[in-house]
């Protein structure tokens, strides 16, 4: 079954492609990753992100959180949201919705990978007033990180940062519920049977026992580095 996918499109304070190219764009993206296009959320020529009056933008993320389609695909990260804290909230939203978020400029943009996700989202802060030399810093600190191998990004469900920001530790409150699905999971339990008796939505089930290895070693006292690399206690 070929995955559906809704194509969104405005122009920005600082657009450099027009309405009609971020639709050519989206459309050839979407052909050359097999997506059926189901629908255009065009905001129009005369409308900018940063309107209230956004239509086009409420209904497609009101159709995301219904899960009447299983991909959003913009021409890059600028286009959406009005600002930086809205693009990150609605990123981590599509995910929870188990909508994939894709830019024609960085492909499939993974909420839990630390270089996909966070580069896009420091691009799009460039469309901010500007703030290119704050990008340009965020990305020299994210290269150092991933240079030494510690985490980036937000920490997954039931992980934290250690003390020295540098890799993931097991929450304490949440790891033994992981360990719970796990349990189930051994049961013969469903995902919809998992879904009931944890906090969690199918989607973050899924992860969590993809994941599976990591997050028993991060109970056993391991470290998370960057890609979720296991890292020993003692060198973390």
């Amino acid at each position: 079954m070929t995955d559906t996918a809704r194509i969104y499109v405005r122009l920005s304070d600082h657009s450099n492609r027009s309405i009609q190219g971020q639709i050519e764009d989206c459309r050839e993206y979407a052909d050359r990753q097999g997506f059926e296009v189901e629908h255009i959320h065009n905001e129009g020529q005369g409308q900018s992100g940063w309107d209230d009056t956004r239509d086009e933008y409420g209904q497609m993320l009101e159709a995301a959180e219904g899960g009447e389609f299983d991909a959003l695909i913009v021409r890059d990260g600028s286009r959406f949201g009005r600002d930086k804290r809205e693009r990150i909230r609605r990123f981590f939203d599509l995910d929870d919705w188990g909508v994939q978020l894709h830019t024609v400029s960085r492909g499939y943009v993974d909420p839990e990978d630390p270089s996909d996700f966070l580069m896009e989202v420091f691009k799009a802060m460039s469309d901010d007033h500007g703030k290119r030399g704050e990008v340009e810093r965020l990305e020299a600190e994210m290269e150092k990180r991933r240079e030494n191998g510690w985490f980036i990004g937000e920490p997954p469900t039931a992980l934290e940062y250690t003390p020295n920001k540098q890799y993931l530790q097991a929450n304490e409150d949440e790891i033994d519920t992981v360990l719970r699905v796990y349990e189930l999971r051994d049961d013969g339990a469903t995902y919809r049977d998992i879904e009931k008796e944890v906090p969690w939505s199918l989607p973050t089930i899924g992860k969590l026992i993809d994941r599976r290895e990591r997050y028993e070693a991060v109970a056993d006292g391991a470290r998370l580095g960057f890609e979720l690399t296991i890292v020993e206690p003692e060198t973390a």
